[in-house]
């Protein structure tokens, strides 16, 4: 990161630490800004800029402050973030009221991609896995993710007794966004004592 950006970086953790924390990661040349994986800013050059919205338009309006204008492949790319001025950094509360209105709008249409989200788009999953879990009341995403995989997996089970150690970790991968196989070892561990536990339980 190039020292105005990490300069502007650290202005913008300490001016907003009450929203949360700031993490970036490099993008377009530049630098997305993201509170809870919800990216609501970007960081160009040194140049903070804002994701816009409804909110934001009488702001914009009365300021015109510039879009975002990214460079890939040779094309310029418009994206949907406004500059930061001076007017915004002379205050540190209204800096924070601006980032506010964007981090909510990051946040609103995060929750929203999760809920068009099908079952069988995750990683591991597929059509006839998300039937089945939609046979055991396992309909959407969020559902999956709150119930977790071993209680999935008990769910699928009442269905298949001969129901797989795979399954478990494929369902553990998706709610996690991982291949089945670059689970971590101390995750696949853990699920294997509870899988063979289980099994010795119900042996028959």
């Amino acid at each position: 990161m190039d020292k105005a950006s990490s300069d502007t970086l650290v202005r913008v953790q300490n001016t907003l630490s009450s929203l949360g924390n700031v993490t970036h990661r490099s993008l377009f040349g530049g630098y997305s800004l993201a509170i809870n994986d919800a990216v609501f800013a970007m960081l160009v050059e040194g140049r903070l800029y804002l994701r816009a919205s409804d909110q934001s338009r009488d702001y914009q309006q009365a300021h015109n402050p510039p879009m975002l204008v990214c460079t890939r492949r040779g094309r310029h790319i418009s994206l949907n973030y406004y500059l930061a001025d001076e007017t915004l950094w002379r205050s540190p509360s209204a800096l924070r009221e601006h980032a506010r209105i964007a981090l909510d709008c990051a946040q609103a249409e995060k929750t929203e991609r999760a809920r068009e989200r099908r079952v069988k788009d995750l990683p591991n999953l597929n059509v006839q896995l998300e039937m089945s879990l939609w046979e055991a009341g396992i309909r959407d995403v969020e559902t999956l993710c709150a119930f977790g995989a071993k209680e999935c997996w008990l769910k699928l089970r009442k269905a298949r007794k001969n129901l797989s150690l795979h399954v478990l970790y494929a369902l553990q991968g998706a709610i996690t966004g991982t291949h089945e196989a670059a689970l971590p070892t101390q995750i696949r561990e853990e699920l294997l004592e509870w899988f063979m536990q289980f099994s010795v339980q119900n042996q028959s």
